[in-house]
């Protein structure tokens, strides 16, 4: 009797105290890191920022969160177990990304544009991982599997690219002759240069502003005369990571 009123004691304290320890999050519960791991995450991530990837020691995290290496050896296995939790941070930014072009409420460059704008909008509310999500290959170039892992990640997401210009073609609103390849690179393209110039000015820049009138200068090389979509500014979203 005693055992089974401590096992379900147990369990009953885990339950009730673990989700409060648990960083709050876009994620939800598939963000699996406690509030000192995620601030720990964020200096790392913000030292990459800020001085490179090269300069993400222990030393230097330690010094940005505010404590001692030693402490960070209680959350993490090293700077390489600090990596290989920030790789695990990239890999739900780029989940998330990808279902930002699966909207079944919209297809074609409607789809194209709203999974943009959400997209914009969810990168400006998560400024501390900027760096990571913009630029993953030179911070995770030095781990093979890491590296292997985001040329996957990279495919996945440009397959919705892909995707929703298949729609955009059987829907009527590309021009002939478009490449939906050549198209699809350019998109990306256009994507990543916005971040990548919002990684200068983080405080300064828009990139949902930014962002929109980029994509909508590309897409009209490409988009026929009178399928204009009207996609409506994504909020800023409470929750960061």
């Amino acid at each position: 009797m005693f055992f089974s009123f401590f096992i379900f004691s147990f369990f009953l304290i885990r339950i009730i105290i673990y989700p409060m320890s648990r960083e709050d999050t876009i994620f939800g519960d598939d963000w699996p890191y406690s509030k000192a791991k995620s601030a720990l995450l964020r200096s790392a991530a913000t030292v990459i920022r800020e001085q490179g990837p090269r300069s993400a020691t222990l030393k230097n995290i330690a010094a940005k969160a505010g404590v001692t290496e030693p402490a960070i050896f209680r959350h993490f296995d090293g700077v390489d177990g600090v990596f290989q939790s920030l790789f695990s941070v990239v890999e739900l930014f780029y989940g998330r990304f990808v279902q930002l072009f699966k909207d079944e409420e919209s297809t074609g460059l409607d789809r194209l544009e709203a999974g943009s704008a959400k997209l914009f909008a969810t990168i400006k509310d998560n400024a501390d991982f900027a760096y990571i999500m913009a630029k993953p290959d030179p911070v995770f170039r030095q781990y093979p599997k890491m590296h292997s892992r985001m040329q996957e990640l990279d495919a996945q997401f440009r397959a919705v690219i892909v995707e929703s210009l298949k729609g955009a073609r059987s829907g009527g609103q590309l021009i002939a002759g478009v490449d939906l390849e050549s198209t699809a690179t350019a998109v990306i393209g256009v994507i990543f240069q916005v971040m990548y110039a919002w990684l200068e000015n983080v405080d300064g820049m828009d990139p949902r502003k930014e962002g929109k009138k980029a994509l909508g200068s590309l897409l009209s090389l490409c988009r026929k005369p009178g399928t204009e979509s009207k996609v409506i500014k994504p909020k800023a979203t409470r929750k960061k990571s």
